[in-house]
């Protein structure tokens, strides 16, 4: 307001002086003139200022791994939350509402059609899970995962419509190939535009195609095809989710680093990763990040307690670009559901350690 303010006055002073040098004749063209071309400076000057704090502003990008919505976790919504899914977020929904994109993976299909395909875990949700989803915040979920055709492909078509319904985009699987390879694109209040692909290394038989519902095809020439396409229509920021790498392990490998690593360098930003069911490392490559794995977020995997904590990574957009991943350790309680861990803590055992309590929880079963 100070340099509006001085702006004028000096217009002021110039039609003054125009007066007292050409006279009283001059005013009304010279005036006009100087004082068109004043508030010409003024608008654009006020316009940059306003595009530049804009761009400053800082948005956040919230990032949770595997959502398991059956089973353990679906008797404990009925006998506790009288079936309403919403009682799952109730202690970490400020965290997931206040974002300006929430992320989630979605371990299964959400559907009442298909037929089980005999796998020793078999997962597919009520479709009313989808609307605590979306009153929890969720914008975009992946199905890009091990579990989504559990129930078969029609399965999986239902679930991209009943989360549709909901408000919420699933990404890396659909009805056909055109769909399953499509981005979530979302343009931020600044104009930074954001993009979501996901891909799974399982389940390489279930790609998606013209006729048929399926995956996303995961092959490093297709990643890197779809990231560049996506800079290339002028997406700033692309976000990769990868269902990736071997359970209870809590260090990522060799091939998922060198996965990482060749997907940041075709023009991703952010990797993010689920699958192991426990947190891994994040790493800092060149410009870009990856979050190798999140862990769980929602599962009833209560054998130990690294797969009864997870990680939230809070991605921090500023000037259109990513300056910082916070994250955050979220514990589960004994009716699955996640809160901020209040010890911040997380202990790294092996990962044959966490194999063998789970192979034996299920013989307990």
């Amino acid at each position: 307001m100070r340099l509006f303010s001085w702006l004028v006055i000096i217009a002021g002073f110039c039609g003054l002086g125009a007066v007292l040098f050409f006279g009283v004749d001059a005013i009304g063209y010279q005036y006009e003139t100087m004082a068109k071309t004043t508030l010409d400076a003024v608008g654009t000057t006020y316009q940059n200022l306003t595009n530049r704090v804009q761009k400053s502003q800082e948005y956040s990008v919230v990032l949770v791994g595997d959502m398991m919505l059956d089973r353990g976790v679906q008797s404990r919504v009925y006998a506790q939350g009288n079936g309403d899914y919403a009682y799952l977020f109730k202690n970490i929904q400020s965290e997931l509402q206040n974002a300006d994109i929430t992320f989630g993976n979605l371990e299964g299909s959400m559907s009442d059609v298909g037929a089980d395909t005999g796998k020793a875990y078999s997962f597919r949700f009520e479709p009313a899970s989808a609307q605590g989803l979306s009153g929890a915040g969720f914008d975009v979920v992946s199905l890009a995962n091990n579990h989504i055709l559990d129930w078969g492909r029609s399965s999986l078509c239902a679930t991209v419509g009943h989360l549709a319904d909901a408000g919420i985009f699933g990404v890396g699987a659909g009805c056909d190939n055109n769909r399953a390879e499509q981005a979530y694109i979302k343009e931020l209040p600044n104009g930074t535009r954001v993009a979501f692909l996901a891909f799974t290394e399982f389940y390489k038989e279930g790609y998606a195609r013209s006729d048929a519902a399926g995956l996303a095809q995961y092959t490093e020439e297709n990643m890197i095809q779809k990231i560049k396409a996506l800079k290339q229509e002028g997406v700033d920021l692309v976000f990769v989710s990868l269902h990736w790498g071997l359970e209870y392990h809590l260090r990522s490998n060799e091939a998922q680093q060198i996965l990482g690593h060749t997907l940041i360098d075709a023009g991703a930003d952010v990797i993010v990763g689920h699958h192991p069911h426990v947190i891994q490392e994040v790493e800092r490559y060149k410009d870009g990040w990856i979050v190798y794995s999140l862990g769980n977020f929602i599962f009833d995997q209560k054998f130990s307690e690294q797969t009864m904590k997870g990680m939230i990574a809070k991605v921090v957009i500023s000037d259109g670009v990513v300056s910082d991943i916070e994250t955050t350790i979220i514990k589960l309680n004994e009716n699955y559901q996640p809160a901020i861990d209040e010890d911040q803590t997380y202990t790294y055992i092996s990962g044959s350690a966490l194999e063998a309590a789970h192979v034996k929880s299920h013989q307990k079963q």
